[in-house]
């Protein structure tokens, strides 16, 4: 099966590097275009991904097309595909487009599937939300799922969820990453080495990730079993309740959840 992704930016380039980790994937069946001929030669570089000469040369090529490009650009891209398209499972991962867009693009025939998956790729630990259109069959939905399944774990999720799910699973690692930079910081300004302050932070924000999954307890037990009474988390706590912590994430989850629908003109 060979897969065709359009746009080489960093999403496509975790995906196609998570692809290359798995060992599931064959070099010789990928293919792929990037406006940018520099980004076409460093994933083949990196990935063995074999570049092509447009869009529709790719899609002619494929069994399965990925489309990895901005929103804004995404029109462009689909009116090259329209005249070049038979029959090919499209797989989109682009922000806020709902799969109605595609099918007028493209037509109602079309299979679709849409998929919101994370930067977590490169590190085959993304977790993706996958939704299809009516012509996509069992069998075409199970390929998009294997092919994230490479870099991570995949939900069905129904198309009206995306926005909440991409503001949880796609947006929410750059607020991840954002707070162990913020703690890394405070070890520093502690007297604890740069190198060692964000090391140490990293490996809290994943094993803190690893401990609440397979214990399947609810984040306050946890926070409970690490607060000892009268002790120094809880003085931590207190003040994150103080800053608005709270508040803030939830003020970042909507904030991501309204520009998703401005890109999808509020569909």
């Amino acid at each position: 099966m060979t897969y065709a992704f359009i746009g080489l930016g960093n999403m496509a380039g975790a995906i196609l590097r998570g692809m290359k980790l798995s060992g599931g994937f064959q070099a010789e069946a990928l293919v792929g275009y990037d406006a940018d001929a520099r980004q076409m030669d460093k994933l083949n570089k990196a990935t063995g991904i074999v570049p092509t000469g447009s869009v529709g040369e790719a899609v002619k090529q494929a069994d399965v097309v990925v489309l990895a490009v901005k929103p804004q650009i995404m029109p462009a891209v689909l009116q090259e595909m329209a005249g070049v398209l038979s029959g090919q499972l499209v797989i989109t991962i682009a922000a806020g487009l709902p799969l109605t867009y595609y099918e007028d693009m493209l037509g109602a025939n079309t299979p679709l599937v849409r998929v919101m998956p994370s930067l977590n790729a490169r590190a085959l630990a993304a977790c993706s939300a996958v939704c299809a259109n009516a012509q996509a069959t069992a069998a075409q939905l199970d390929t998009a799922k294997k092919l994230f399944a490479a870099v991570g774990t995949v939900h069905e999720v129904p198309e009206k969820l995306f926005s909440a799910f991409s503001a949880l699973a796609g947006a929410a690692p750059a607020f991840a990453f954002e707070m162990v930079d913020a703690l890394a910081s405070a070890g520093v300004k502690a007297g604890l080495a740069r190198p060692l302050a964000q090391q140490v932070a990293a490996e809290m924000l994943l094993g803190s990730g690893k401990l609440l999954v397979e214990s399947g307890e609810h984040p306050r037990q946890l926070m409970d079993q690490v607060c000892s009474p009268g002790g120094t988390t809880i003085e931590g706590v207190h003040a994150l309740s103080r800053w608005q912590f709270d508040h803030a994430l939830h003020e970042a989850v909507r904030a991501v959840i309204e520009k998703d629908a401005k890109l999808g003109g509020g569909k």
